[in-house]
């Protein structure tokens, strides 16, 4: 025969933990429905756009990327360069998938006055602040928004 041994829990932890889980409930459940106060917005963006491209971009059959600014003007990634924007990239073409889309319309590159640099995907509305990836990275994109022969373009080139 076996033994049953009759132990009970002590009570305590079990309803500290059950009311845990209730806060935690009621708490999301109140922020989803609008009883609780949602966090602060951000403060809108204060600066003005001082140089903006819409770009579009084009796989090379040698791995490169064609990039064609609006206007006409084409530069190019060679294979061996522009990781990070080929990432960056890569990115949001797979979110523009994800939602259906293709590659009918163009990424916005804008530098600002207060010398932030954002890449807008034109499709989904996504932006993203490209300072936070570092001053090597934001250059890269800078290079391509840069009118030709300009020293932004250059010094990206040579990075």
């Amino acid at each position: 025969m076996s033994a049953v041994h009759h132990e009970q829990m002590p009570r305590l932890p079990l309803y500290a933990a059950i009311s845990l889980v209730l806060a935690s409930i009621l708490m999301v459940g109140g922020q989803r429905i609008g009883v609780l106060g949602a966090p602060p917005a951000a403060e809108p963006r204060q600066a003005t756009a001082t140089l903006s491209q819409d770009l579009r971009f084009f796989d090379q059959p040698d791995g490169g990327v064609r990039v064609v600014v609006a206007g006409g003007d084409e530069r190019l990634i060679p294979t061996a360069s522009g990781g990070f924007v080929r990432g960056v990239l890569r990115s949001l073409v797979r979110e523009r998938r994800s939602m259906g889309l293709g590659p009918e319309q163009a990424f916005r590159v804008t530098e600002w006055s207060d010398g932030a640099v954002t890449i807008q995907d034109l499709a989904t509305g996504r932006t993203l602040n490209l300072n936070a990836f570092g001053p090597t990275n934001r250059q890269d994109f800078l290079a391509l928004i840069a009118p030709a022969g300009s020293p932004a373009l250059s010094a990206g080139a040579a990075a």
